[in-house]
């Protein structure tokens, strides 16, 4: 037999081994997410942190971004969000209905009405882990306290949900979580969609009409902005 003919045949016994071997199944996440309670007691609002169940998230709408760049008192619409709940990451990473959970909801629209309800959870549409949010021993002072759950499962990431209000709507929640080691760019909090009817604040000069239109259906608000610094988002993965 020559040479050729031996690696020949050496590659075709290779390609049918590894053609019959099983291939390593990715395994499926189990991800639990808080909207938490973080206190945390190092500089510039640093390590270490305690991780406290029962926290509240607030986002803002774009009316607190315009009056705040200087575009007159057109109002502040906010929603703030309490919860928990869990989701299961199918091995292929894709959506998934194995979610459980929701919370309570408030919207204090800009022209000064509050509503509120409830939701829950309905669906995963994406998760993307980042990294432990928890650093080892060796870190030194920041090791953090977590009564939520198990503190070396804890990671940063970002969660994207559907979620149906008490009031019969719907909408989408993202929530992220930004790990110690990320940079600043990860974001920290929740950025939510909610159908709101509101009173179209306007104050220009000179005054709009008094039978100026105003819109009567629910509008589809998004709450964009978690501000800075509000660690509010906690995942522990098993």
């Amino acid at each position: 037999m020559n040479f050729a003919k031996s690696i020949l045949i050496a590659l075709a016994l290779i390609f049918m081994m590894t053609a019959a071997a099983p291939l390593a199944s990715a395994q499926a996440e189990h991800v639990r997410w808080d909207i938490a309670n973080v206190i945390c007691t190092g500089a510039n609002e640093g390590y270490p942190c305690t991780f406290n169940p029962g926290g509240i998230a607030v986002a803002m709408a774009n009316d607190c971004a315009a009056t705040a760049a200087g575009f007159g008192p057109l109002g502040c619409s906010t929603i703030t969000l309490t919860g928990s709940g869990t989701f299961v990451v199918p091995a292929t990473g894709g959506p998934s209905t194995a979610v459980t959970g929701g919370g309570t909801w408030t919207v204090n629209a800009g022209d000064g009405t509050v509503t509120k309800g409830t939701f829950a959870v309905t669906e995963l549409v994406q998760w993307q882990k980042s990294e432990p949010l928890v650093l080892p021993a060796v870190c030194g002072t920041c090791e953090s306290t977590d009564n939520i759950g198990i503190a070396t499962q804890l990671w940063g990431g970002l969660a994207v949900v559907r979620v149906a209000y008490s009031d019969g709507t719907t909408g989408v929640l993202t929530m992220a979580c930004s790990a110690l080691q990320d940079p600043f760019a990860v974001t920290e909090g929740i950025t939510v969609s909610k159908p709101v009817i509101l009173t179209n604040i306007d104050f220009a000069t000179p005054p709009l009409p008094v039978n100026y239109p105003t819109s009567k259906v629910r509008l589809p608000i998004l709450f964009w902005n978690p501000g800075v610094f509000q660690y509010t988002v906690e995942f522990h993965v098993n």
